[in-house]
């Protein structure tokens, strides 16, 4: 036990990131967190660490925590222009998962401030200011109050919802995990957190290998 804590205060910075990285790639999404959040400690290397963090973060559900990740990473200095706009958009899709549309809309104006064709932004703020937009968000909460309902009560469905409950996912937050906007052509599928985490450690950017 002491020997292990003695290693890991012996670790410096630079290994610490690099060891979170494969165990990010393995999905080893908790270890993975305790490392970044102990390398962002560190002033010269916390821009690159709070990205993975809020990636691993993402991928275990803990989304809020991720957000406040990406915020982090997006005040580094570290960060190029580039790498901002990316982490913009993880931050802008997160805030859209947790159904904080105006706030996401927030994000991803900022993204089109500097780069008015990064990706799918524009698509994405069209549809969410549009009427298709503002219903989805209201059966949205409808859904998510329905089943936070049963749940919290620990009430019985009738037999014919569920069906629709199982099919949505065991009530984890449909339709805000549902990431594709099928009726809006040219809105492409969010990453999900796995694809996001893939890429991240395949490419070593934004911000991937420490410098």
């Amino acid at each position: 036990m002491h020997g292990g804590v003695r290693m890991l205060q012996q670790m410096s910075s630079s290994e610490l990131y690099e060891r979170g990285l494969v165990l990010m790639e393995l999905r080893m999404f908790h270890p993975a967190i305790d490392d970044f959040e102990t390398v962002a400690k560190d002033a010269r290397y916390a821009g690159k660490a709070y990205v993975p963090m809020a990636l691993c973060l993402k991928a275990i559900g803990r989304h809020e925590e991720a957000v406040a990740a990406f915020r982090q990473a997006i005040t580094s200095p570290m960060v190029s222009p580039v790498e901002q706009r990316h982490i913009l958009y993880q931050l802008g899709q997160t805030l859209e998962s947790l159904g904080r549309w105006a706030e996401s809309l927030e994000v991803y104006g900022w993204i089109c401030k500097g780069d008015p064709g990064f990706r799918d932004v524009a698509q994405r703020m069209k549809y969410m200011s549009s009427g298709k937009g503002r219903l989805y968000l209201r059966i949205r909460d409808w859904w998510g109050a329905l089943v936070n309902g049963v749940r919290t009560r620990h009430l019985a469905l009738p037999p014919h919802m569920q069906p629709v409950l199982d099919q949505a996912g065991h009530g984890s937050g449909w339709p805000v995990e549902t990431r594709t906007h099928s009726d809006s052509p040219g809105i492409s599928p969010s990453l999900s957190s796995d694809e996001a985490v893939g890429i991240y450690v395949q490419s070593g950017s934004p911000s991937g290998r420490l410098r």
